[in-house]
């Protein structure tokens, strides 16, 4: 039997797949246990969602 390249590159996408699944999983619970940490102490500092001031200067008029 001769080298299966289609079936050797799906392994190694299976392999590296897997690897980074172990790898990044403990990450992204971690990042998401700081999003909610963030998002309840914003609820309680009252900075939840706030919307931005925004200021304009009005142009200054020449009096005639």
């Amino acid at each position: 039997m001769g080298f299966d390249g289609k079936a050797f590159g799906a392994e190694i996408v299976r392999v590296v797949k897997d690897h980074l699944e172990r790898s990044l999983s403990p990450m992204t619970a971690r990042i998401e246990q700081l999003e909610s940490r963030l998002l309840l102490l914003e609820a309680q500092a009252g900075t939840a969602k706030a919307k931005p001031t925004i200021r304009i200067t009005a142009p200054s008029r020449r009096a005639e």
